[in-house]
């Protein structure tokens, strides 16, 4: 069965420099709220101990977070990000259509000559929208149609029937399901942190009042509980556990109509809404994104 090897070069292409990207943004967002937080924090103790030693640290900490700011801004890792996600996500729903006999490049409807020419002209049409950048050449020099794609555009209608529900929906199915429960679990974690975050500024607050201590831990604590707040923001974990559970509870009704016996017209129609159904969710999340 094909392998990632396998898959086009404009899959390959996208699917290999947007990780990078992926990877840049919350570094990088991490970073400004880090020094952010630290600036809060120092400019409490700015006061106590080598005032102007402390001050000129969250002096530093400030600048680091506008540096990142205007670096983010220039960069822009999470456009990068999201627009390299929805060009790879685009083209393998194409190649997905051309293995395994989907429309609008069903067995029925266009011979695999005929077809072997057409998928190449949809990638260019996502191409042409994409920056180049987005498109670094990888390892390799792989083809937009392979002989590994077009061996299972081959098959029987059974084998291929088989290939596509492991290799796409079960897949599919179970990196939603995986992704689902890693965001609700950082749900959980990041409230429960500011839970905490907050009763000990309330506890800071009435010890202040009561003279117990003359820091404004209070505010070291709001500071904190704000970064928290704001990486939850960026990070949309509740937002991503839902809409990650939605469409892997989809693929197990794509899976049960499967089974059913299927023409070659039927089959066609069906993975172009079952590739429908999968690419929706992409849909949705770069559209909450952006």
């Amino acid at each position: 069965m094909p392998v990632y090897e396998d898959f086009p070069a404009l899959f390959r292409l996208a699917d290999f420099n947007s990780p990078k990207s992926q990877r840049r943004y919350p570094l990088t967002t991490r970073c400004q709220l880090a020094a952010l937080s630290a600036a809060a924090v120092l400019s409490v103790f700015s006061g106590q101990v080598n005032g102007a030693a402390v001050a000129a640290a969250s002096v530093v900490a400030f600048c680091t977070a506008l540096a990142t700011e205007v670096n983010m801004l220039k960069e822009r890792p999470d456009r990068f990000w999201y627009e390299g996600r929805a060009v790879a996500e685009s083209a393998k729903t194409l190649t997905r259509r051309y293995m395994v006999g989907g429309s609008p490049m069903g067995s029925e409807e266009t011979s695999t000559a005929t077809a072997a020419e057409l998928l190449p002209t949809r990638f260019t049409d996502i191409e042409t929208d994409a920056e180049a950048a987005w498109l670094v050449p990888d390892r390799g020099a792989p083809k937009q149609v392979t002989a590994e794609m077009t061996q299972v555009r081959q098959l029987s209608l059974g084998e291929r029937r088989a290939i596509y529900l492991r290799e796409r929906i079960e897949n599919q199915r179970e990196w939603y399901g995986t992704e689902s429960r890693w965001n609700e679990r950082r749900t959980t974690m990041w409230a429960l942190s500011l839970t905490v975050l907050e009763l000990l500024g309330v506890c800071a607050g009435v010890a202040k009042v009561a003279g117990v201590i003359d820091v404004d831990l209070l505010g070291v604590c709001a500071a904190l509980a704000a970064g928290g707040t704001a990486w939850m923001q960026t990070k949309q974990h509740k937002t991503q556990a839902t809409a990650y559970a939605d469409p892997r509870h989809e693929s197990a009704t794509i899976v049960l109509r499967a089974q059913r016996p299927f023409t070659e017209a039927e089959w066609a129609t069906f993975v172009a809404n079952a590739e429908d159904a999968v690419s929706r969710e992409h849909t949705l999340w770069r559209a909450s994104r952006m």
